[in-house]
């Protein structure tokens, strides 16, 4: 009897183990995505020969007015953008394509439209110059009517998208009506920023072939014993530095060096440059395709005594400037057209002002005085205008605890955690050290860091990264890297620093893409570069590094 019984219980258990007996069929596979259609509408087409694209390849071509439609299904998600790849001809028609772009999300899209007119279109011609990236796109925009030259009131229309992939020139389809072209997509591998010049559309009546897009990027270097200002484009991939032209005069004793890119509808270029010796700012135009500099009418401008550092603000349209030996801070208004600068507004600052920074909050403006009050000045900026000419006049006002203590002589600001802390190099003969401080977000008041002033050994300025992750200084022939606590601010070396630099290695300079970093080596007549390992800190020195710049570099400015 318990025999039958265990063999009762085994059966069952094995009929368990087996999935009792059932050998049913797996379960079907899910359902495979939803895809949907892009298409619209084609009005006023007469021609023949209406050939629509997507940015996917897609083509379909269009005979007659009326709905039309992508044979490529995209999944929810997806970008598509629509163009024409040709014009219909017998007769010419000019199609212009409107809500041509955007993600597909649950349903077929079909709000593009295409207006096919008989009117006359002009085509815009595009000189392309230092690209060597890909995905460059351009486009031909249309300001939303009633809106003036205020895209923000009305968007505008963007139409005829051209993807360019090298140097060289190239037709955008028909410009009419069209106002300026635009880039939609910057170049990569290797990052670059390119600029268009002549960007409004002026010519309604026949084909302009005005427009140039250059890819190219410059730097210029400030030269205080031979008063000169050194040239050089910038290779986008290894970003090395090559000499172009000869040196451009300065003033007497060049040191500081901004400079300003104006990108909408017209590319603007201008250099300023701070002149101790003869106290004034020297302005130049820059020539986005060659680099040239031409000296701005009315340049140099009167500045104070001893100007030493400079800093334009983040809406470019002050120019600030410290005077070292009159103990204060000239503010200009910068014409946006001319690169002219306006009478300066003035404000006293502490003895002999050597660097001046702006804040990210409330755009502060942080002064470091070097000559003996060792502290920090601080001031809020805005603007007011005379009713009676029109004139622009800069007010800048102390903020409360203004000035902030320093460690002795702080030379160099630098902002850094996206502009939560603000550091300063002391390079004090016997006691040199970095302060920190952090920035109250909602005042701009300065704290000082737990721990600070950090004895760290810096010999003459401070840069951080394009980041802010990273604190770079020069410390004798060398640079020395740290990495910034995003919380609390605190420094820490990174590993494998110092990294040689050159003779008293002076300013140091970090590109907008945040890939390179320059040394000027005041006593070696050459500039250090290096790329940046954004991820780690890393600085590795570049082929062809050293290179040659004038007598006595001072700085490097970069756009």
């Amino acid at each position: 009897m318990l025999r039958s019984i265990g063999s009762v219980t085994f059966l069952a258990l094995f009929m368990v183990g087996c999935g009792g007996g059932d050998s049913g069929s797996p379960p079907p596979p899910p359902p495979p995505p939803a895809t949907y259609t892009v298409g619209g509408t084609v009005t006023g087409l007469t021609g023949s020969g209406l050939v629509l694209q997507t940015n996917a390849g897609d083509v379909v071509p269009v005979s007659k007015a009326g709905v039309f439609t992508f044979p490529n299904q995209l999944g929810s998600g997806a970008a598509y953008t629509v163009t024409v790849k040709a014009q219909p001809s017998t007769p010419a028609q000019n199609c212009i394509v409107t809500n041509g772009s955007g993600t597909v999300g649950a349903a077929n899209i079909t709000a593009v439209a295409v207006a096919c007119s008989t009117v006359a279109g002009y085509t815009v011609g595009v000189t392309v110059s230092g690209l060597v990236g890909s995905g460059l796109t351009l486009t031909n925009c249309t300001f939303g009517r009633g809106s003036g030259r205020d895209p923000g009131q009305v968007p505008p229309i963007c139409h005829s998208v051209l993807q360019v992939g090298a140097n060289g020139a190239f037709t955008l389809d028909s410009s009419y009506p069209s106002d300026y072209v635009d880039i939609i997509q910057q170049p990569s591998s290797p990052t670059q920023n390119c600029v268009v010049s002549n960007a409004v559309v002026s010519i309604q009546n026949a084909n302009d072939t005005s427009v140039t897009v250059s890819c190219t990027k410059f730097s210029y270097v400030t030269n205080a014993a031979d008063n000169t200002l050194s040239s050089y484009s910038i290779d986008p991939t290894t970003g090395a530095l090559a000499v172009i032209g000869t040196s451009v005069v300065a003033g007497t004793s060049p040191h500081a060096i901004v400079g300003l890119d104006y990108n909408y509808l017209d590319d603007k270029k201008y250099v300023f440059v701070g002149n101790e010796g003869s106290n004034d700012v020297s302005a130049f135009a820059v020539n986005s395709t060659t680099g040239a500099l031409t000296a701005i009418p009315g340049s140099p401008f009167p500045a104070g005594i001893d100007p030493q550092a400079m800093a334009i603000d983040y809406g470019y349209s002050y120019l600030f400037v410290a005077n070292a030996g009159s103990d204060n801070v000239f503010a200009y208004v910068i014409d946006p057209n001319t690169g002219t600068l306006g009478a300066p507004s003035t404000i006293a600052t502490g003895m002999s002002p050597t660097s001046i920074v702006q804040g990210v909050q409330l755009g502060a403006v942080y002064v470091a005085n070097h000559g003996g009050s060792n502290d920090i000045s601080a001031f809020t900026t805005n603007a007011s205008q005379n009713p009676a000419d029109g004139s622009v006049h800069i007010n800048l006002t102390p903020l409360p605890g203004s000035p902030f203590p320093a460690s002795g002589n702080p030379l160099s600001l630098a902002l850094g955690a996206g502009g939560a802390f603000l550091y300063s190099a002391n390079p004090d003969a016997t006691n040199p050290s970095i302060s920190g401080f952090s920035i109250d977000p909602t005042t701009g008041v300065l704290s000082r860091l737990s721990g600070s002033p950090f004895p760290l050994p810096v010999s003459h300025y401070i840069a951080t990264d394009q980041t802010g992750a990273y604190l770079y200084v020069t410390s004798g022939a060398n640079i020395v890297g740290y990495s910034i606590d995003a919380t609390t601010g605190a420094l820490t070396e990174l590993p494998g620093f110092p990294v040689s630099a050159g003779a008293n290695a002076y300013s140091i300079t970090v590109d907008p893409t945040n890939l390179f970093l320059y040394v000027t080596n005041d006593g070696a007549a050459n500039v250090s570069g290096f790329t940046l390992d954004a991820s780690t800190g890393a600085l590795t020195p570049m082929a062809g590094s050293p290179f040659p710049a004038g007598d006595h570099p001072q700085f490097i400015g970069t756009f």
